[in-house]
């Protein structure tokens, strides 16, 4: 037996054994445990809390390296903590033979994307060169993460990586011509693709966790033909249904990020604001099409929870996330009376805010109680003061010391350009346009490849990091695209972004026949939404 084909078994084998365990600790802790707020810097393990000069610091060390990529939002990093790295036989190995460093991923999201991390927690672990042995999504109880840890450290001494060559992917090779007649082919590639994967004993997508994609579905309602977009209803509305029944909150609002399993149930608590906007639009464009009370209702409820608990009044902006307790939502409305409502994360990210607006946007016909107009309004000046008054943009403002922190990337700098140019177009303020040329010329000095003819991240390779990139430049498309002002050099941008994704139908179909991860839709989502409207022009 070869050694390729060793490792190949050992590291299946391995991942199999993990994938088991995190899943059976998944329903264990929901049932029989309550997590308090995870502070990491009280940890028992000796957690450094990551920068880029700290990596430089121990490159080629003796020791390799244990990431742990974390949020304040998420409840199975609480987990994680409590039920794991409290141990003490798992602390002290831990602190005796690795180096360990603490990520914010929301903060920190440029190395998060580096490491092509999948959620959170999330877990690295690096040889002392710091080149990746092995790294895995999810909770591992103290005697497997034990085995684990005891297993890296055994091994990358001597350099190994469970993953050699797997992690390679086929060499990207952009098309010289720009033809937008063969991106249709794309559409309806994702349009089949998606009727390929529905799960119709459970409802929604794919065999593993669920949970409602609203920019994926609401661009295929918007972009079918009348036949395709009656057989997406089809699916659609028991998604929605088993969604409302198992990942909606009744008495506070608002909807759960997923549920680990293929039937909808292990809900992950944490309520994300712009995936429940996202909802709203949703919910209201079904209702739009097939009416159906009980939606008309959660969107209104929704939209409410929004308002009333993601919505600070003191800076007069949308928040991004409310934190998970999973004891707490399994209370009644008199328990909950009587507990302390999960904490709503003071921070404000700039990449979360844009997305939350892009969705609530595009609702329309909201009664005006819910002064949403308004709402929309003052967490546009809060994003266009730092755009227009700051000599940079920045990935979050930080509520507790009243400033902006950490330069933004690529993400924050699209999204943002999008937001602008869509609030432009439907408010017509002269300061909103002014924001988007702003962020343009930003994007052209700072971020635009000549050689690929692209906006590309510093710390990524577009080719390796495509899919990333795919979504960022169709975001930038589609603020050069709704721009008024555009020029003919805007609209050179604007082809050459289109051109060069146009032969991403490989790894789209790849997505497509694997469909374990239905996250990557809204890449080519953004990709698709800016060819239809190249298209309509």
């Amino acid at each position: 037996m070869s050694a390729v084909w060793l490792r190949t078994i050992m590291m299946n084998k391995l991942v199999e054994k993990i994938w088991k365990r995190i899943y059976l600790c998944s329903f264990l802790i929901l049932f029989f445990s309550s997590v308090s707020a995870y502070q990491h810097d009280q940890s028992k393990v000796e957690f450094l809390d990551y920068s880029p000069e700290l990596l430089k610091e121990y490159a080629d060390g003796e020791k390799p390296l244990f990431l742990l990529f974390s949020a304040e939002w998420c409840h199975w990093c609480k987990v994680l903590e409590s039920k794991t790295l409290r141990e003490e036989k798992v602390y002290q190995y831990l602190n005796r033979h690795f180096v360990n460093i603490f990520i914010d991923a929301d903060i920190h999201n440029g190395i998060y994307l580096k490491y092509r991390a999948t959620g959170v927690p999330y877990t690295v672990f690096l040889n002392p060169d710091q080149s990746v042995y092995f790294k895995y999504s999810g909770v591992l109880y103290a005697e497997d993460f034990l085995e684990v840890i005891r297993g890296v450290q055994e091994n990358v001494a001597v350099g190994k990586s469970l993953y050699g060559d797997d992690e390679e992917l086929e060499a990207y090779l952009p098309p010289k011509e720009f033809n937008l007649a063969k991106l249709e082919f794309l559409h309806q590639l994702l349009n089949d693709g998606v009727l390929d994967n529905i799960d119709w004993k459970h409802a929604g997508l794919g065999q593993g966790q669920k949970t409602i994609h609203p920019q994926l579905l609401l661009y295929l309602l918007e972009n079918s033909s009348v036949e395709d977009q009656e057989q997406h209803l089809e699916w659609i509305i028991p998604a929605l249904e088993q969604a409302i029944r198992h990942l909606y909150d009744p008495l506070e609002g608002g909807f759960y990020r997923y549920a680990e399993t293929r039937e909808w149930e292990v809900a992950h608590f944490e309520k994300m604001a712009d995936l429940n906007a996202g909802m709203v639009a949703l919910l209201q464009k079904v209702n739009q099409l097939s009416p159906t009370p009980e939606f008309e209702k959660t969107a209104e409820q929704t939209l409410k929870y929004l308002v009333k608990t993601l919505y600070s009044e003191e800076l007069g902006v949308f928040l991004s996330f409310q934190e998970a307790d999973t004891f707490y939502y399994f209370l009644n409305a008199e328990g909950r009376s009587q507990g302390k409502t999960p904490e709503v994360i003071q921070r404000i990210f700039t990449d979360r805010l844009s997305r939350t607006l892009l969705q609530l946007m595009a609702i329309e016909g909201i009664p005006g109680s819910f002064q949403l107009d308004q709402k929309i309004l003052s967490s546009l000046d809060f994003l266009a003061s730092m755009v227009i008054r700051e000599k940079q943009i920045y990935h979050f403002y930080d509520m507790q010391n009243g400033q902006w922190e950490t330069p933004g990337g690529l993400e924050d700098l699209a999204l943002l350009s999008v937001v602008f140019a869509e609030a432009a177009k439907k408010y017509r303020k002269p300061h909103y346009l002014h924001a988007l040329k702003k962020l343009h010329q930003l994007a052209r000095e700072k971020n635009y490849d000549r050689d690929l003819q692209i906006f590309s991240d510093h710390n990524l390779n577009p080719e390796d990091d495509l899919e990333f990139h795919l979504e960022m430049n169709a975001w930038l498309a589609l603020s050069f695209i709704e721009n008024p002002r555009a020029t003919d050099q805007d609209e050179k941008i604007i082809r050459d972004i289109i051109r060069y994704f146009s032969a991403i139908g490989v790894r789209l179909e790849d997505h497509l026949w694997d469909s374990k991860d239905w996250y990557f839709s809204n890449r080519y989502v953004a990709y698709l939404t800016a060819f239809q409207k190249l298209k309509k022009r």
